[in-house]
Order: C-alpha cells, then structure tokens, then sequence
C-alpha cells in the first residue's frame, strides 16, 4: 500500500547518513541553503502580512509561506523538518542505525541554522526591510509571543507543525506530477502557519532577525534558546511519530493481512510406495 513511498524515502534517509559519514561539509552547505530558503519564506510572510487586515492577515501570511517549502524541494537542499520522517523510516527498515539518525539531525539542524543566520545577518545589513522598519512592530510582537510561551505548548505546536510540513512531503512523495506536488505543498503549510504552529527552522531566522534588531527587553537570547529547544523536540515527534511510524506501522499492518489471506498449501499424499 505504502511500501514503493516508504522505500524511496528510506533510500534518502540512508542516502543521508552516507552524505553526513563521507562528504559532511556538502552536507553542511546544502543544509544551509535550506534554512536560507524557510528564512527568504519568512521575509516574504512578514512583508505581506505586516500591513494585511487583521482579518485576513494570518490567511496571507499562509498562503504565501508555503512558497519556502516549494523552493526547498524543487531547488533541493537539506530541511531538518523533512528529516525527521526520512531518517526514522531508514531506520525501521534497516538502512540506517540510530547513531546515524543523531548524526543527520545534528548535522543538518546546525546547518539550517548557519544558513538561517547569515541571511538575517545579510537582511539586517540591508536595511531589515519591512520586518524591523515599518512593521517592526508586528514582528517583534510575533517573535516576543514565541518566546513566551511555556514549553509544553511550544512542544505540541511544534509537533501540530510537523506533523503537516511532513505530510505534505510525504504527499509530495506519492505523485509524479510537479504541478501536483505544488499544490500538495501548498495546503499543509498553509494550515501551519495559518494556525501559529511552531517550526524550528523558520524560528531560527526570525530570532537572529530580531536578536540583530533593535528588539524590545521581552527578546532575548535566553528565550530563543528555550523556544528552539521545545520546538526541536516537538518538530521530531511531528515527523517522526505522527507521519514516519504512522505509516510503517499501517504498511506492516497490511502486509500482515496480506499474508494471512495467502492459503496454506495442501499436503499431498505421498506417491511413494509401501515397503514390503
């Protein structure tokens, strides 16, 4: 049912492991890349719903970051999100070990991060467009509301995140069709960020924005920390739990059925005859 889409992606997570073991530095760039492209996603959302209507503006800021997670898969880089369901199904059917999963997540979180980074750093040395001029303080109010919160909720938002970013790759996944997985792309983020559900990568950028920004007392570096921390958590039980065991665990489960519903074969008689 699920297993040609469960082994493509197993190959990829595997496929992974292999990058992080022998080629890391590439590894590492094209993990940047990605966390530049979920950034230039954040720049577009907060420009064009810093001065939306209220009623509208959470519908906009959807709609429109849904453009990163297209660009990351067409282009091609390295999500820490999407790794969350690749390396658990690499891991279920044997292609990776559990130390390889820990190195592909660190690796390419730390490289989503270098390239969350340096794009807010080349932003903010560029003026810091809408976000820290005249909607400033939309932004800031947004990143001091993700810093406040408690951890349990950043956690299941976090998850809530995931949970669809990773859906939608999956999706993705099951079609050949590249009109197809636009528009496969383009619900499941909508929803996320239409909703203000957390994911990690996305806040890397906006808390180095802000960090670099003249931010209000309520931003800290501190705060940033334990929203990532949560959010991270969150981010790999989304993926890891709700999409990549889900569906193993369905695909085992009809497997399962399929082998019961095989007939036992009929002993035959033997041909043979008696000893006299």
């Amino acid at each position: 049912m699920y297993r040609d889409t469960i082994a493509r992606y197993a190959e990829s997570g595997a496929h992974k492991a292999g990058m992080v073991k022998a080629h890391l530095l590439a590894f590492l760039i094209g993990s940047a890349l990605a966390g530049a492209y979920i950034g230039f996603g954040d720049i577009f959302m907060f420009t064009v719903g810093a001065h939306a209507d209220p009623s509208w503006a959470h519908l906009v800021m959807g709609a429109v970051f849904a453009s990163a997670l297209t660009i990351v898969v067409f282009a091609g880089s390295e999500l820490f999100t999407g790794t969350a369901m690749y390396m658990p199904f690499a891991v279920l059917r044997g292609d990776s070990s559990l130390g390889d999963m820990l190195r592909v997540w660190i690796a390419c979180w730390v490289g989503n991060l270098v390239g969350a980074v340096v794009l807010a750093a080349l932003l903010h040395m560029a003026g810091g467009g809408v976000l820290l001029t005249d909607g400033s303080s939309e932004f800031f109010a947004v990143v001091a509301a993700k810093i406040a919160a408690p951890g349990y909720e950043l956690f299941a938002r976090g998850l809530l995140c995931n949970w669809l970013v990773c859906l939608a790759i999956w999706m993705c996944g099951r079609t050949e069709n590249d009109a197809a997985k636009i528009a496969l792309i383009f619900w499941p983020i909508a929803i996320f960020v239409a909703c203000g559900f957390e994911h990690s990568v996305a806040n890397m950028f906006v808390f180095a924005l802000a960090l670099l920004g003249e931010h209000p007392e309520t931003i800290t570096f501190e705060g940033a920390v334990h929203n990532l921390a949560w959010v991270t958590l969150g981010n790999l039980a989304g993926g890891g739990l709700m999409v990549g065991l889900g569906y193993w665990l369905q695909e085992r489960g009809a497997d399962r059925q399929a082998e019961a519903a095989v007939p036992a074969p009929v002993a035959r008689p033997s041909s043979a005859l008696p000893r006299v």
